[in-house]
């Protein structure tokens, strides 16, 4: 009996063990199988890493070369096809290739801007060294023919003499006008002027003078303005006389304000239609910069050079295509009370050689109000400001007017201090 259950016993725990055995066999081989699958996962994802790293430079180079299409994607094997890092490296190549095509795109951009600064200041540096030469040489020409001038003065000789040097101040208000847009100076100084003799002065640098109308106003521009206004008013009376007819004339009238002065040239043009108006008020507000490279084979260089001029000394230049009263174009330049003389004494201090100031008079007694407070006057403007009626010419302009009028500007030219070497339309 005993023996019977020693044998089953034995039997029993002989099934135990070969069950545990088989068990065992097939849990290693599960293992063993998971271990071999994963070593694939883990060689097929360091064979994907390594195509991705391989691809990488190749596409970077196709992206910089258009005619090469660029490579795709690396493949991945089969066994990583649905897993995250099958996602993760698809997410992956896509971003490295867009982000090689976007900083391509920054390069390249940043290249082409660089060059294109680089190549806006070689040139803007080249226009004002050869304007800065022209305007020189057409000053020295213009102070051989002032004293020529000043020699033949009664003969007819000075006619001829004032014809050359008038041609001569239009040569070097247009070469001064690419000064002015490169970033120079106006290349003359002058004492402090009344706003007449800038208007004066800026006739002197047009061709059709003899159509200009001026009104009077002394109300002083100090020396440093003197220049630049002279220059901005002859290009707004350039741009008034060349776009008008021939047979008209150009109005040029005087508003005196509180802040300032504003000289305003109204014509009898053609005018402008809403976008020349649009293009022209961006160009002299500033919004839109001047570009050597935008001006294009016949560059318009006026209002850009205006733009430069107001920019630099304060001044307001502004143009309007229906306040004109004759249906042309008015346009106006605002001089700040800033860049004017405040007393007769500013202008006797700023002129070389001035006579000494007279003894002043007693003062009359001050008007005073009821309070006892002197009372304020109001200051009335010295010119009417109501522009003329538009009256056309029958006659042709005569020489002995430009030599007279010529012999005039030439009178400050001995008062001009010469301008410092570093200070180098429409």
């Amino acid at each position: 009996m005993n023996s019977e259950i020693a044998l089953w016993c034995a039997g029993g725990a002989l099934v135990v063990a070969i069950a545990f055995a088989v068990y065992k066999a097939r849990s290693a081989g599960r293992l063993r199988a998971r271990i071999a699958r994963l070593e694939q996962a883990c060689a097929a994802r360091d064979a994907a890493v390594a195509q991705l790293a391989a691809i990488g430079l190749p596409t970077a180079a196709d992206l910089a070369d258009d005619s090469r299409p660029a490579r795709s994607a690396p493949a991945l094997a089969p066994i990583l096809a649905g897993t995250p890092f099958a996602d993760s490296a698809a997410v992956l190549a896509q971003r490295y290739t867009v982000g090689l095509g976007e900083l391509q795109v920054a390069v390249a951009e940043s290249v082409r801007h660089k060059a294109q600064d680089e190549a806006r200041q070689t040139t803007e540096s080249s226009v004002r060294s050869f304007a800065e030469t022209v305007v020189s040489l057409g000053a020295n020409l213009s102070k051989v023919v002032a004293q020529a001038m000043r020699q033949h003065r009664g003969q007819e000789t000075f006619e001829t003499l004032t014809l050359i040097d008038h041609t001569v101040q239009q040569m070097i208000r247009q070469a001064q006008s690419y000064v002015v847009v490169c970033g120079g100076l106006p290349g003359r100084r002058w004492p402090s002027q009344a706003m007449t003799d800038v208007v004066r002065g800026a006739m002197g640098r047009i061709q059709d003078y003899q159509r200009i109308r001026p009104r009077e106003l002394d109300r002083q521009v100090i020396g440093q303005a003197v220049e630049p206004a002279v220059h901005a008013v002859a290009t707004l009376l350039d741009n008034a006389a060349r776009y008008s007819p021939p047979g008209s004339f150009v109005d040029v009238t005087f508003q005196e304000g509180h802040h300032g002065v504003t000289i305003i040239v109204d014509d009898a043009g053609v005018g402008m239609n809403s976008e020349q108006l649009d293009a022209a008020r961006r160009v002299l507000s500033g919004q839109e910069p001047a570009d050597l490279h935008r001006f294009g084979p016949h560059p318009k260089i006026g209002f850009p050079t205006v733009a430069a001029l107001s920019k630099r000394y304060g001044f307001q230049a502004s143009v309007d295509g229906s306040s004109s009263p004759f249906g042309g174009t008015r346009a106006a330049l605002f001089i700040p009370e800033a860049l004017l003389a405040a007393d007769a004494a500013d202008v006797l201090e700023a002129a070389p050689g001035a006579a000494p100031e007279p003894e002043p008079e007693p003062p009359e007694a001050a008007e005073v109000t009821g309070a006892g407070l002197p009372r304020r006057r109001r200051h009335i403007a010295t010119a009417d400001t109501q522009p003329l009626p538009p009256i056309l010419s029958t006659s042709a302009p005569r020489p002995s007017v430009a030599a007279a009028w010529q012999s005039g500007v030439h009178s400050a030219d001995d008062a001009a201090a010469p301008s410092d070497p570093a200070e180098g339309t429409r």
